[in-house]
Formats: structure tokens, sequence, C-alpha cells
């Protein structure tokens, strides 16, 4: 992971359907299903929020910390260990060879990068040492003193607005001009962090991001 870029323009890339090609929580709960980790109680629970999500009912931070209960009273170090073996088997075959690509011309120059998702820390950090991204701004997994999880998030649960207020203080510390810098995601989520910076490109965008995209005039990858 690199940290020494002192450049004003920086690009946010989203993780989940636009770096990544495919959803890394549903790819992770599959591996945790068929290695026996699902309760019935906690897939029927996830299921319903899926349905009350498709209906309106709940919003991405509901979402999300369902997802988080999953983790109460397991131990961390367990998911720290998985993660490289997880990033080499089924993260890596799935990154986006287009935004790949993209990232990487950001980074020829001389841009800060920076991968700002809902996703989790942990499983995250191969990506960014394989890809040599700058900053990573995500949510992270509250731990006790015995290194049990709490199946809690330890600060904000990075979706919505809060990329943007996790985005303003990273700016604040790196010297980013969110006029000169450009975002990359979608989804609704990403409608925040798209309109805080002056180039905004949507990916394979969901049918809500599609209509605010067009009545902005966005670019699209």
């Amino acid at each position: 992971m690199k940290q020494n870029n002192t450049s004003p323009i920086a690009a946010f890339f989203d993780f989940d359907e636009t770096l990544l090609a495919v959803d890394s929580a549903t790819i992770g709960f599959k591996v945790l299903k068929a290695q026996g980790y699902l309760s019935r109680t906690f897939i029927l629970k996830l299921l319903l929020g899926v349905l009350l999500k498709k209906l309106g009912l709940v919003d991405e931070q509901y979402m999300a910390r369902t997802f988080l209960s999953f983790y109460k009273g397991r131990e961390f170090q367990l998911f720290v260990d998985s993660a490289q073996p997880f990033y080499e088997e089924h993260l890596a075959p799935n990154l986006s060879a287009e935004v790949t690509k993209k990232l990487r011309w950001h980074q020829e120059q001389g841009h800060q990068t920076v991968l700002v998702t809902g996703s989790i820390d942990y499983y995250l950090k191969p990506v960014m040492e394989a890809l040599s991204i700058d900053h990573l701004l995500c949510t992270h997994l509250e731990v006790d003193e015995h290194g049990i999880l709490t199946g809690r998030p330890k600060g904000q649960v990075c979706v919505g607005e809060a990329k943007v207020t996790l985005a303003n203080d990273l700016a604040k510390h790196h010297g980013i001009d969110f006029s000169q810098s450009y975002a990359y995601g979608n989804s609704e989520n990403d409608i925040p962090i798209l309109k805080r910076v002056g180039y905004p490109v949507i990916v394979n965008p969901t049918r809500g991001l599609a209509q605010v995209a067009k009545r902005y005039n966005w670019a699209s990858l």
C-alpha cells in the first residue's frame, strides 16, 4: 500500500460491482455457508432484510448492520488469517479489467487513489496491497479486549453520506481538491461521493443511479 502521493487530485473507487465486478459480500457468505458458518436463523434474517430493502422499508445502514451481526462472538484473527486466500481465490479473479485499467491510469498520472466502500477492512487489505491503492475508507469491525468481534461497527458504516464524511476527513489530511478529483460508483449508495467530485463516473449502474447520472450528465465507463 502506497501513501506517498501528494497530488491534489484523487480518484475514489467503490469496490463491489465497480472495481470488483461482483458483490464481495455475496461471495463471502456463499463461502461461509459452504463452511457451515451460517445458521438458519441468520439466513432468514438476511433474506428478510433483502426483501425489506427491495420494498424501500430499510436503508443501506440497516442492511450493513444486519451483515455485521454475523460476526458477533467470533474470533477476529480467524477472519484476518483467511483474507489472503479469500482474495486470491475469490476476489482477484473477479476484479473488473476495465476499472482496474482506469485505476492504473490514475496511478500513472500520480493521482492519489482511494478505495471507498461499505465492505469490511480485513478482506480489503490484500486488495490494497495487490493494487497499490493509497488510501482505504471502509467499514471496520469492533473487536473487544479479548480479540472477539462484537457484531457492531467500529465507527461509521461506510455507506451513503458516510463516504463523503470520511472522504472529507481524508482530504483535509492529504491535500485533496475535490473539484479536480474523480469518483467511480455503481449504485445509489455512491451518489453522495459522486456529487462531491468534479469528475463523477458511473460503472454498470443500477437503474436509480442511471437516472441521476442522466440528469447530471455524468460520464460512464
